[in-house]
């Protein structure tokens, strides 16, 4: 049977991942692939689930709102709905579109969103007729290329804002992300994502759980893995160009 160009398009981008674990000696389990559906429609993100993809991230708060139900409705009988991540910047009066959908948010930059999501959570938590569920896992988004435009905090103060998350009821803190600055060439990126293993390494020291490094995206994927990515963010190369 032939592959559809969405197949082909994953298939391409598992066999980097592949190949980018071999050269990092790392083990493939340790990299998760996770596709970003910016602006992508219901039936594109249900038609890469049936392709294979587990893990989706959104970028906008409504956005994540409004697929999460139609993607777990539209997917064919004994195919499990993906996981989805919250990777865009998020205000604090969207948190609630968020929480209860999205298992992990991966920029988390200030005190205050994450104190506004632990506040989300309990009240989730307080109306549900279940159990409580896991607490929402959080990432501290690093601006490692100190960039004005960027969001994110300072790397002086990451592991700062991560003892004070870690210190919230209802939240997990899994680890860090960043978007580094736009580069050349995908190589001229590997010194920001080396700053951001070593972040993770110096809080691990300190007893931080930092195991999850969201880093690396279709230019600069290999370069990311190459330093330690466990979740590397990849669209346009799955889903095509946006139209």
């Amino acid at each position: 049977m032939t592959s559809s160009p969405l197949q082909t398009r994953l298939a391409g981008v598992l066999a980097r991942i592949d190949a980018a674990c071999v050269a990092a000696g790392r083990d493939r389990s340790e990299v998760r692939l996770l596709a970003a559906t910016k602006t992508r429609s219901a039936d594109e993100i249900i038609a890469g689930v049936v392709a294979g993809l587990t893990l989706v991230g959104e970028n906008r708060a409504q956005e994540l709102r409004d697929k999460f139900a139609p993607v777990a409705a539209g997917l064919p009988p004994g195919v499990p709905a993906p996981e989805w991540h919250f990777i865009g910047p998020l205000q604090r009066n969207k948190v609630k579109y968020v929480v209860g959908r999205a298992t992990l948010i991966h920029a988390v930059d200030s005190l205050k969103l994450a104190e506004e999501l632990s506040k989300r959570a309990e009240e989730l938590d307080a109306s549900a007729p279940a159990p409580a569920g896991p607490p929402i896992g959080v990432l501290v988004e690093v601006n490692t290329g100190d960039e004005e435009s960027k969001a994110g905090v300072p790397p002086s103060h990451a592991l700062a804002l991560c003892r004070e998350i870690q210190a919230l009821p209802h939240l997990a803190l899994r680890g860090l992300m960043t978007i580094p600055p736009n580069t050349d060439r995908p190589e001229d990126a590997a010194p920001y994502f080396e700053l951001l293993a070593e972040l993770a390494s110096r809080g691990r020291a300190e007893g931080l759980p930092l195991t999850e490094l969201s880093m690396g995206m279709s230019g600069d994927l290999d370069v990311a893995i190459a330093h330690g990515a466990t979740i590397v963010r990849v669209g346009t190369a799955i889903f095509g160009p946006r139209g």
